[in-house]
């Protein structure tokens, strides 16, 4: 399988920077304080046969469902790629950029910035394109406790970080990323400097080892983050926590060899019913051969990451927050537990129910 890789910058060139994230809070009404460090986005490019598949993980906070939908059709359109197969991911960065967000309550859009962004992705995937390559696949996972878990029961959540990464013909490796299921929100919400946050920073940090910047992709991190181990607010808690997990994530030994061959997608949906009416969710699964890709616009609880990698018939990664935005999908223990289920706008077992739809998809599959 071919891969390609890149890799842009995504901070606005203006004057004044407004800030994404924390609903209601009177400081994302004003502008941002600095830019403490840029947000990038990192793009991966897979192609096989004629086949090909895009993925652009983004230091943003969601890629709204109308953002993602123009994006997908904007490549259709004008490189012939399905739309099926653009994967459009955020990190979960509550201190990121807004301007390309049409709907945010805030109302700091900026049509020259979401115009920007547009050709911003299709310059990725172009340079992907052009520098795509033969390559080998190697993957490896670890367990890191002690900088996130599950910020509502405080147990061990989905521990498990797996490094990816992409091998040229020489055996060195060019491009990769890291799967983990934490949310990329330690700053706090009085923290008014733009920054790349936890996910953003560690890929940062990583480069001088894994000799790449690492596609940083969130799993099912709905209810995992560092909340109950904050040692602090602000940028340094951010430059704290993954300071503190790069050299581990470093570690992790990447020595199991994962065919490629093919690319095959099979969509699975679920329609959520409520007092308000019904609501599409709308996911993926993906087989590479060796590698299944469990794609998803929820905020999974941990639980269920776990379970679709151990069900999945060979290597699986769990995409969230990708292709648009669908609130917290937790498993039922945790409802009525805290925020994130008291008012959820998805059913108590209705996450189960997806979770095995997305499960049978990657079995029906295979290799």
């Amino acid at each position: 399988m071919n891969i390609g890789h890149a890799r842009r910058c995504l901070t606005p060139q203006t004057e004044e920077v407004y800030l994404i994230g924390y609903r209601n809070l009177e400081n994302r009404l004003h502008p941002a304080t600095g830019i403490y460090d840029d947000v990038f986005g990192n793009a991966l490019y897979f192609e096989d046969g004629g086949q090909e598949l895009f993925v652009l993980s983004c230091d943003f906070m969601e890629i709204d469902e109308d953002t993602a939908e123009d994006a997908k059709t904007l490549l259709h359109d004008r490189y012939g790629i399905s739309r099926d197969n653009v994967l459009l991911c955020a990190t979960h960065n509550h201190t990121s950029v807004v301007a390309y967000h049409r709907t945010w309550w805030t109302g700091k859009f900026e049509q020259a910035y979401f115009d920007w962004f547009m050709e911003t992705i299709c310059s990725a995937f172009e340079e992907c394109r052009e520098n795509a390559q033969p390559a080998t696949c190697k993957l490896g996972r670890g367990w890191i406790e002690g900088f996130y878990n599950n910020r509502i029961t405080n147990e061990p959540a989905d521990q498990e970080v797996t490094v990816v990464k992409f091998l040229n013909e020489a055996g060195e490796a060019f491009a990769g990323l890291v799967n983990w299921a934490s949310h990329s929100a330690t700053c706090g919400k009085d923290e008014t400097r733009m920054n790349s946050e936890f996910a953003g920073m560690t890929s940062k940090k990583l480069e001088p080892s894994l000799g790449f910047f690492p596609a940083m992709v969130v799993g099912a991190a709905g209810d995992c983050s560092n909340r109950n181990l904050r040692q602090g607010t602000g940028v340094e808690e951010a430059e704290r926590i993954s300071s503190g997990i790069t050299p581990l994530i470093a570690q992790i030994p990447v020595e199991t060899e994962v065919p490629l061959d093919g690319i095959r997608v099979q969509t699975v949906h679920h329609i959520v019913h409520n007092e308000k009416g019904h609501e599409v969710a709308l996911c993926e699964v993906i087989s590479l051969g060796g590698l299944h890709l469990f794609v998803s616009p929820c905020e999974f609880g941990g639980k269920f990451g776990i379970q679709m990698r151990e069900a999945c018939p060979v290597e699986g990664l769990v995409f969230g927050y990708t292709n648009g935005y669908l609130e917290y999908w937790l498993p039922e223990e945790e409802y009525g537990l805290s925020f994130e289920t008291q008012k959820s706008m998805v059913p108590k077992g209705d996450p189960e129910i997806l979770v095995g739809k997305m499960i049978q998809a990657s079995q029906l599959l295979g290799r």
